[in-house]
């Protein structure tokens, strides 16, 4: 953690260079999102998960989209993104988390357990789902008890939940959300985005797969002024020898770890914070900030 210690400056000729490249071959405000605007009926579309793999965009699953990008032309000022690493745990970081204009959230953690407000706030705008989660939702279309669990578990976030395919299941729990709220949609990730992305990313160093945190990275990057990021750390030690443990809340672990190379992966998160790109936080926040009064969940 030793280099992260150090006092952070944002260098903006770094951090415009890295947003420039990123804009040219995958632009978060025009691509993270499918929507009507880039997508008609009819279109192939291709596989974040095998690039050899498409399905035709039905009209049934083309009217689930968004008609256009949710995104301002205008960049956010402030933006946390945060993962789910045990190093959160006892951070006092939830009033900086929580006073960003945009957050964005990985993995839909629990943010209403009281032992960790304090440490990772409860503020979300744009929150991945994962596919584990998907897959306990197979049945939802016959199954009321299912819808309300669906419902339940979302009333912990705001703004957008990011779904990784849109398919049948996934529109009864986009309309279950429609019906019942107000301050959430479903969104679906565009799989062309993070392709692009990946091979981004795979031409500086990352030949494996990234993680979806890293990936929410490099989606705010083209959203936001300034990056800060929480949560991220793949070692089960401290730089003190100390146990971290893999997400600050107990939840089962379901990525094989030939998946992704998290360590190599960290050490470009470490290389973006040295330049100034991205505001790397680990360890406790320090420094004060006004209170934020949280959420009622």
């Amino acid at each position: 953690m030793e280099a992260f210690h150090h006092p952070w400056n944002r260098d903006d000729t770094s951090l415009s260079l890295t947003r420039s490249e990123l804009e040219q071959c995958c632009s978060s405000r025009k691509m993270a999102l499918m929507t009507q605007e880039n997508y008609a009926v009819g279109q192939r579309v291709p596989s974040a998960f095998n690039l050899t793999q498409f399905y035709t965009l039905t009209e049934k699953i083309h009217n689930l989209l968004r008609k256009k990008s949710p995104f301002p032309e205008k960049l956010y000022k402030t933006c946390s993104v945060v993962g789910n690493s045990g190093v959160l745990r006892e951070s006092n970081c939830a009033d900086h988390i929580d006073g960003a204009d945009y957050v964005f959230r990985c993995n839909m953690p629990p943010l209403n357990d009281k032992r960790h407000l304090s440490h990772v706030g409860t503020k979300s705008n744009f929150t991945t789902v994962p596919m584990s989660m998907l897959r306990k939702y197979g049945k939802i279309e016959k199954s009321q008890e299912l819808k309300d669990r669906w419902y339940n578990q979302t009333l912990q976030y705001e703004g957008m939940v990011i779904i990784k395919k849109p398919k049948d299941s996934t529109a009864v729990m986009q309309a279950e959300l429609e019906k019942r709220r107000t301050d959430l949609r479903v969104a679906y990730e565009d799989p062309a985005h993070f392709i692009a992305v990946q091979k981004y990313w795979a031409q500086r160093g990352l030949p494996r797969k990234i993680t979806s945190g890293f990936y929410v990275i490099t989606v705010a990057l083209m959203l936001c002024e300034q990056v800060n990021v929480y949560g991220f750390w793949p070692f089960p030690f401290d730089d003190s020898g100390g146990k971290v443990r893999y997400h600050y809340y107990y939840a089962p672990i379901f990525v094989a770890p030939e998946t992704h190379d998290m360590a190599v992966e960290f050490m470009k998160v470490r290389e973006l914070h040295q330049k100034g790109v991205i505001k790397m936080q680990l360890g406790k926040c320090q420094d004060k900030k006004p209170v934020r009064k949280h959420r009622k969940l």
